[in-house]
């Protein structure tokens, strides 16, 4: 019973991410994109595991659910290697608006999250991760991105 149940939760979660996530590739710039206006951003995610996710999956795997949690869009990633790995759009949204309107010189880029909810990290840090041995949003929120 509880084994169904989880696996009911981790349906809904990713069925939850998947479709929160713009399907149109377009919206997306990729992580090299943050790097001219957010660069010790970019150089502190450079070292983190989420940038190198990828290179945890086999082969097989690459296909597989797995994908979902270390890409950017989830199954739309799998006919475009430009998204693999975690990057800025798959936790603080596609960046293309914010982009443009930075270039545009608006005071206020379009729409980004700059500081991500819990929810966000555990639609893959959490038990329908094969390897989940224990997940803090508090205790981690703070190394993240760490630019000093």
């Amino acid at each position: 019973m509880r084994t169904c149940l989880l696996l009911l939760v981790g349906l809904v979660l990713v069925a939850g991410r998947v479709s929160a996530q713009p399907a149109d590739v377009g919206s997306y710039t990729w992580a090299a994109s943050c790097k001219d206006c957010h660069a010790k951003e970019y150089a502190s995610w450079e070292q983190t595991k989420h940038a190198k996710t990828i290179l945890r999956l086999s082969a097989d795997e690459r296909g597989a659910a797995c994908f979902k949690c270390h890409s950017t869009m989830g199954d739309a990633a799998l006919a475009n290697d430009v998204n693999v790995n975690v990057q800025c759009e798959r936790c603080h949204g596609a960046g293309k608006a914010h982009i443009d309107a930075a270039a545009s010189g608006a005071k206020k880029p379009g729409h980004i999250v700059a500081v991500p909810e819990e929810s966000v990290c555990v639609e893959c840090h959490s038990e329908q991760s094969p390897h989940f041995n224990f997940f803090s949003y508090l205790a981690l929120k703070p190394l993240v991105h760490q630019t000093k």
